[in-house]
Formats: C-alpha cells, structure tokens, sequence
C-alpha cells in the first residue's frame, strides 16, 4: 500500500531560500515544475504572506536561481516563473527516480521547506529519508500513513501519529521489542525525550477514544491477557 510522507528538509541549499529569508513571513508555494536533463528546470511558485519588496529585492543575488519573473499579481500572492540554478542546489529528482517517489506539495519558509511525497511502502520511505541525509539535508519525518487513511484519526496529533505508527511497523510494541526508542528517535531526527512523549501522548489519545469509559471486562475477549 502506499504511503503519504512529510519531511521538513533543512542544512542544505533549498532553492529561493535567500529570498524568502530576506522577506520576513514570506511562504514560497511550488504550483509547477518543469524539469530539463539537458538544461536548468524551471519551476512557477506563489509567494505570500511576506514583504514582496524585500522578497523581489533579493531576487537578483539569490545563488539558488539563474532567472527570475513576476507572471502573475492577485494582491495577496504574486505568481513567479524562476530558473533554478542547479550549481547551487540540491537537485532531489534521482531521489524521486529511485524510490518511486511522486511529489504531491512543496512549501518553503525561512524554517525549511515541508515537502510531502506519495511512496510505494515504508522500505521505499526508509530509502528516501536515508538518501535525502547522503545529500547532506537535515530531514524531519514530520507525519507518514498509508495513502487510504487519513493523518490524523483518533484525536491524534500529526506527530503522534507518525510515532505511533512508526513504532508499531518496527516491533516496538512487541513482547520482546524488536527496536528501541533510540533506534526509531534517530530515524524521525528528533530527541528520545521527544519520542518518548509523543509516544505517551499518543496512547493517551487512542485510549481516550478507544476505551475510555468501558467497564473492566466490557467487551474483552476470553483467554487473553
């Protein structure tokens, strides 16, 4: 079954990054892309909720794109066609090519960008993430679920979806445990700390939609702890 994953990717050049940090509060949304294998791609993006002057402004120094135009002004968000410069980004599309990734969104802010992708299964996840720190990127797993379900289900925060689900596929929750919180903290880029609470957190959430209110023995299988 598929899966729908979203990274958070930052520590390497992203392209309009500079700009969108020159503008405080500008969020870059990608409508488009075209890519070229013979030739830099060109991508159309939304710019809004920044400051436009300071975001054109910097446009012509900024290292991550060739070429630059405003296509489109609706007041709220202008419209760009921008050619990317691939001698000062990252190009992830062999990443894409390889485990059969299909980019669904992308969204950069002066954080990072949040890219969410559709995937075959969870190996072709693992093999994403893996690749995308080879390339240098700090990445964030910040929600993962098979494409039929919804993120979030069962009062269940986003990242406390992921982490549950993360644990359950990896055999935390088994008896003996087949990982451990540090192995899986260290595949979602976050503290055991952090892990741990969210795990709590969400078990806390499942219990108070699953079993809050039902009586010792209601509804409980016989033979079985």
């Amino acid at each position: 079954m598929s899966i729908i994953a979203a990274f958070r990717l930052s520590g390497n050049p992203l392209v309009l990054m500079p700009s969108v940090r020159a503008a405080p509060g500008m969020t870059v949304r990608r409508e488009w892309s075209i890519p070229d294998p013979d030739s830099d791609p060109v991508m159309f993006v939304w710019a809004l909720g920044g400051d436009f002057d300071a975001f054109e402004a910097a446009l012509p120094d900024d290292p991550t794109i060739r070429e630059h135009e405003r296509i489109d002004d609706e007041g709220a968000q202008r419209l760009y066609r921008v050619v990317i410069n691939r001698d000062a980004s990252t190009n992830p599309a062999y990443i894409d090519r390889e485990t059969g990734a299909s980019r669904l969104s992308i969204e950069t802010t002066a954080a990072g960008a949040v890219l969410e992708v559709r995937l075959p299964n969870r190996d072709a996840l693992q093999e994403y993430v893996r690749l995308l720190r080879s390339e240098g990127f700090t990445v964030e797993l910040l929600r993962a679920h098979p494409a039929s379900q919804p993120a979030n289900r069962l009062g269940l925060s986003e990242k406390q979806a992921t982490a549950l689900q993360m644990a359950h596929d990896n055999g935390y929750f088994e008896v003996p445990r087949e990982t451990d919180l540090g192995t899986l903290a260290d595949e979602l880029a976050v503290s055991e700390q952090a892990l741990s609470e969210r795990i709590r957190r969400g078990l806390s959430a499942v219990l108070d939609e699953t079993v809050s209110g039902i009586s010792p023995g209601e509804n409980a299988p016989t033979g079985e702890d």
